[in-house]
């Protein structure tokens, strides 16, 4: 039995990812039980509430913030009370709470969904910084792009402790079974719209800001253009007043979380992710999955997904007059569409499974308490 330790702050692309290797592994040598890290007995993170829909065990480890004793004593009696062989982390907090561990009687593994680099605060900075010293301490550390590793080389941590595993998702595999007008016409929009589609936390990091400034040049153009974007996060105001500052309110929609991806996907004619650092962002494969056309920023794992412009159209981050014009470009070619859409599938399919992603996790899992 693996216990999967996370303090999860919402139901994002690592949620995503956790919970369907959970889901993979639940008839394997290696089924897991996710631990919940949370404040208050009543919170309910929503992580949880997805595991229990599959039927994965979940534990909650309830503790106030920052460094506490009774939070690490409450997870190890768990271990030595479940006969836990194996602790699987994602994310800096479990990962400082297993290095602080003395003489392990289980072996450690943690996942690194991403590295926001230089684009967090000073607080943020000090979270990495720690997550970079508690890393050395873990056994075996996992990251799902080339482009992690090589920031995590630089952060110090030896290469052959290092595993690549890249992201799976589980395929959709009729992408085309939804009422499209009807789901429109619940998000407020024309059927006949050219409807640009982004999902992610609205911070930062996700770059949403660019998207929405390069609209008022896109709308010069196509007229019956929209941008939805869903997600929650710290930065909803500002974007709300950026969306207003550009007279954009008709045509910008913030439409918070969706709890059917597959619904918001279904509905959009494009997807664009403008992000300025990514690990191997689910979204941008469910959106390839789903047969949508992509624009997405070169960074982090983006390019090892985005191998051809067969397969989307890479641009620099923080680049808004890019955005328009690739995006215009985009709208007048709707035979590239097609095949970006078609080609985006079987990359995703024949490279980014669900199952290959737990067969390798299953070969690192043998290989630690071998």
């Amino acid at each position: 039995m693996i216990l999967h330790l996370i303090d999860s702050a919402g139901m994002y692309g690592a949620e995503k990812v956790i919970l369907t290797l959970l889901e993979e592994l639940k008839s394997s040598a290696f089924p897991g039980i996710l631990g919940c890290i949370r404040e208050r007995e009543t919170d309910a993170p929503q992580i949880a509430k997805e595991a229990k829909k599959f039927g994965i065990p979940i534990h909650y480890f309830t503790m106030k913030r920052g460094p506490n004793l009774f939070g690490l004593q409450q997870i190890l009696r768990f271990i030595k009370d479940r006969d836990i062989h194996i602790v699987h982390s994602h994310g800096y907090k479990p990962n400082i709470f297993l290095s602080l561990i003395p003489n392990k009687k289980f072996k450690t593994i943690s996942t690194v969904h991403g590295w926001a680099k230089d684009t967090v605060g000073v607080r943020g900075r000090v979270y990495e910084f720690l997550d970079s010293k508690a890393l050395k301490r873990i056994d075996s550390i996992v990251t799902v792009s080339k482009a992690v590793v090589d920031y995590l080389i630089k952060k110090g941590i030896r290469k052959e402790k290092i595993e690549l595993i890249y992201n799976g998702i589980k395929m959709n595999n009729n992408p085309h079974s939804f009422n499209i007008p009807k789901i429109r016409q619940g998000y407020g929009l024309p059927k006949d719209a050219f409807v640009i589609g982004a999902v992610g936390r609205l911070t930062k990091v996700k770059g949403h800001s660019y998207l929405i400034e390069a609209m008022p040049s896109i709308l010069n153009e196509i007229k019956n253009c929209y941008l939805v974007i869903a997600g929650e996060g710290p930065l909803k105001e500002d974007l709300m007043s950026l969306i207003k500052k550009n007279n954009l309110l008709n045509n910008v929609k913030l439409i918070g979380y969706t709890e059917d991806i597959g619904e918001f996907l279904a509905m959009i004619d494009l997807f664009v992710m403008p992000s300025l650092s990514e690990g191997l962002p689910i979204a941008l494969l469910e959106a390839m999955a789903n047969e949508k056309p992509i624009i997405a920023s070169n960074v982090g794992g983006i390019p090892e997904v985005i191998t051809s412009e067969d397969t989307g159209i890479l641009i620099q981050p923080t680049d808004s007059s890019a955005i328009s014009k690739v995006i215009k470009k985009l709208y007048h070619d709707k035979d590239k569409i097609t095949r970006m859409a078609v080609m985006g599938k079987k990359i995703v399919k024949d490279n980014f499974s669900s199952v290959s992603m737990a067969e390798e996790y299953i070969r690192i899992y043998s290989v630690l308490i071998s």
